[in-house]
Formats: C-alpha cells, structure tokens, sequence
C-alpha cells in the first residue's frame, strides 16, 4: 500500500471517528452545557489524555515503530516494553487514585470546593484507562508496522460509541460519560488486542534500557508540548473564579479546530515524513508541495469555520443544558483557536520533514519556543479574557513557531505562486458564505451554507490550479 493512499485509509477512519466523537460531544452539551460539573469531567478526562500523548501516541510510537521493525527476537523486545511501562504506568495509576488531588494541582487549580471534590471521585474512575490506552497504542503500532492503518485508525470509535450509549443512561448524571470513558477505552483495546496474542510475552526487562534510549527524546519533546495544556486549563479556571464553564468552551471549541487539523495537516505530514525519508535529495522540492497541500486544505478550513462560527456551534451544541450566551462564547473561543491553524499546519509538516532528515534537535528547539510563548501570553493575556485569551495565546505561538523553522531552513523560498491562489479562493469563498449565511437564520441553514462555502471554493480552485488537476486524473 503507497504512502498516500495509507494516509487516505487513515484520514477516512481518523474522519468517522471524529464525526462519531462530535454526536458525542453534541449530547455531553446538551445534559451538561458548560457546568461546574462539565468541568470537573473534562478536567479528569485530561490526565488520561495527556498521558497518551506523553506515553501512547507520541514519544512511545516514533520510538517504538523502528525498533520493534528491526527487532530480530520480537517476543523479548515486546515483552520488555510491556513490561517496563506497564510498572510505570501502574505506579501512576496508583498514585492517582490514592492522591487524585495531582489531578486538581495540574489542571485545575482554580477550581471552587464543589468542583475538587467532583474531580477527586470522576479522577479515580478515569485513571486506570491509563493502562488500556497504553496497551492499546503499543498493539496499535504493531499493526502499522504491517502496514494495517485503516482498521488500527477506527478503533477510537468504540469509545464514543460506549460514552454515547452512557450518557443515553437515565439517572446516572456525570458518571455515566465518566464510566463510559473507562469502559470505552477498555473495549478499544480488547478489539485490538489480537496483535498481542501472536507473540509470547513474559516479565522481561532485557531491551528496555535500549529502549529508552530512544524513548527520551521524544517523550522530552512530547512532555515540553503538552505544558500548553496544563497551563491553558488552569488560567482558565482562575478566570472562571469557581464558576466553572471556562475549561468547557475549550472543550466544546478545540473539537471543531482539531477536525481540519487532524484530517488534513496530521494527513499531509505523515505523507512528507515517509516521501522525503526515501528521497532526501529534493527536500526543499518535497517540503514545497507539502506547504501548499498543507495550505491549501487549511486556509479555507479557517476562514469558513470564522465566518460560520456562531452558526456551527449553534447547530451542532446548542440544546438541552447549552446556551445561547454559550453559543456565542464558543464561537468566540474557535475564531480565536483556527487563527493559528495554518501555521500549526505548515509547522507539523516541516517539523516531519526536519525528522525525515534525522534532525531532531531543531524541531524540539521550536517546540520549547512555542510552550515558552503560549504559557507567557496565557499568563498576560488569558487571565485578562479566559478562554478567547487563552486560544489567541495559543495561535500565536504556533505562529512563532512556524516562523522559527522558516528562519532556520538555508531556503527560506518555500511558498509557491499557487498559494496566492488559494489565498484568493479562501477569501472567495469566506465573503460570498457570509452573505449566502446570512440569508436564514435556521439550523439547518449551516449545513446549506458549509455546502455553499466549499463548492466556491473547489470552483475557484478547479480555475486555477486546472492543469495540477489534469496531471492528478491522468496518474490515477
């Protein structure tokens, strides 16, 4: 299977659960809007999460993937990172459910009486996903190792499915997405643990010191990126005063800004990871076109979702316990996070291309740049406006970020004519969709105007980039 059509596989499986994950977050908004109680729930979902990114998907996979490849005695090496981090994670675990307030101190400390003693109760159900999430990314990686993407990339649905059908639960409250959480991620890794049962593992420690060895690097690179989250959470819940609802619109905002960030920019880097491992002689070539790939599905993925703001938010969250005055903080929250997501799309894709050069050092130089930036403008400018601060904050560091890699490359001519081009198309298409939008003020109506928006856009673009067009039909 070609790289770009094992990114496609991924990109459609990563896309299904995202739409399955937006139902489920429609309903978390309707029976609990941005409560205290919201908050609380969130805030103990964090730790999970920021372990997975830590331990499971980031630092754990890029070192695992090329070791567990060349590895000559599988069993011995699988056995070893099992083993190993499996401790680890169950002295976490531990430590967690007998002093659940390291939850509170790192997310939340803001947060009034009532909500610490919610996160306490919601923090010790939540903690031992820990372990089947990483359980689940180690078999997760295996089966990238054998070139299985689509299946491995569907599996996070089973959570939402197991959180959907929680939350459909009478009576249960915040528990039920909170038990749900847990019994999802547990289900998430039985359904791929079949690549476990092909090795014979036993308590073993003999590779895990090479292991590691790897493992450090981008587990200091993944720990440096995730201060973002930690100190983004607990400005906010300061701002909030006790209240609660700050740490929600974050919430409720990033999943819109993650969608196109997730699809496109994840998609377009993974493909320049592997395109210029193999042909490292025309990088600047490579990386050019991964530029303007990267653009050309985030420009007006930004300016559509600014333009459409209210209207999304209204149509998919705005029912049951959610607000209108949520509605249009919300909105607020997601202008502010999708300014930054060009820049964070164009900095994943030459971050990717820096390590298919086997350049580590530069990428995690502009990876404490933008953790430095995002937690003093969070400090300067999120205390004053909460979570519309907080997301600024967070755009412009992706900017500086981006601008810090571009400095650094010797050919700083990365950005071809096409994307004026899709410059010009987006904006196209954000004007003409702002007044087709503002036609009807139904639900339904952002849908009709989403659909507007983008066949501009593809319009616009079949003119301009006509002949690219014709050389794609003809490979195909």
């Amino acid at each position: 299977m070609s790289v770009l059509t094992s990114s496609l596989a991924f990109a459609v499986a990563t896309f299904l659960s995202r739409i399955l994950g937006l139902f489920r977050d429609m309903l978390m908004a309707s029976k609990f809007g941005t409560s205290w109680q919201a908050d609380a729930y969130f805030v103990a979902i964090l730790f999970p999460f920021f372990l997975r990114r830590v331990f499971g998907e980031g630092a754990m996979t890029s070192a695992f993937v090329p070791l567990y490849s060349e590895s000559k005695d599988k069993d011995e090496f699988l056995s070893s990172v099992l083993t190993g981090f499996s401790l680890i994670l169950l002295v976490i675990v531990s430590v967690v459910m007998i002093y659940p307030d390291i939850v509170i101190y790192l997310f939340s400390s803001g947060a009034s009486a009532q909500e610490r003693q919610l996160i306490r109760k919601l923090a010790r159900i939540t903690a031992p996903s820990i372990l089947f999430i990483f359980w689940w990314s180690i078999s997760y990686s295996i089966e990238n190792t054998r070139g299985k993407f689509f299946y491995p990339a569907l599996t996070p649905i089973i959570p939402n499915i197991v959180l959907i059908i929680a939350m459909l639960i009478p009576g249960v409250g915040i528990y039920a997405p909170t038990w749900g959480f847990l019994i999802g991620e547990v289900a998430a890794f039985l359904s791929l643990a079949y690549p476990l049962k092909r090795h014979r593992l036993k308590i073993s420690f003999k590779y895990l010191r090479e292991f590691l060895n790897y493992f450090w690097p981008s587990f200091l690179a993944m720990s440096v990126s995730q201060i973002n989250s930690i100190v983004d959470t607990n400005v906010v819940s300061y701002y909030s005063g006790g209240q609660g609802g700050g740490i929600s619109y974050l919430q409720y905002a990033s999943r819109f800004y993650m969608l196109p960030y997730g699809l496109f920019g994840v998609a377009v880097a993974t493909v320049i990871l592997s395109t210029i491992s193999n042909d490292r002689q025309n990088y600047y070539s490579h990386l050019k076109d991964g530029i303007t790939s990267t653009l050309f599905f985030t420009l007006p993925a930004t300016i559509g979702l600014i333009v459409l703001s209210v209207p999304i938010i209204r149509l998919f969250y705005q029912y049951g316990q959610f607000t209108a005055k949520d509605t249009e903080m919300t909105a607020k929250v997601l202008s502010a996070y999708v300014i930054g997501l060009p820049f964070y799309g164009v900095y994943s894709t030459m971050t990717r291309a820096r390590h298919a050069l086997k350049d580590m050092k530069r990428p995690l130089k502009a990876t404490i740049i933008v953790a430095v930036v995002n937690v003093v403008l969070d400090l300067l400018v999120g205390l004053k406006y909460g979570p519309v601060g907080v997301a600024v904050a967070t755009s412009f560091a992706g900017i500086l970020g981006f601008l810090y890699l571009l400095l650094k490359e010797k050919n700083r001519n990365l950005f071809e004519k096409d994307i004026l081009y899709i410059f010009i198309s987006s904006v196209a298409m954000g004007i003409s969709t702002y007044f087709f939008s503002s036609i009807s003020d139904h639900r339904i109506w952002a849908i009709v105007s989403t659909g507007f928006g983008a066949a501009v856009y593809l319009l616009f673009s079949a003119i301009f980039f006509k002949d690219r067009l014709k050389t794609f039909l003809k490979r195909r």
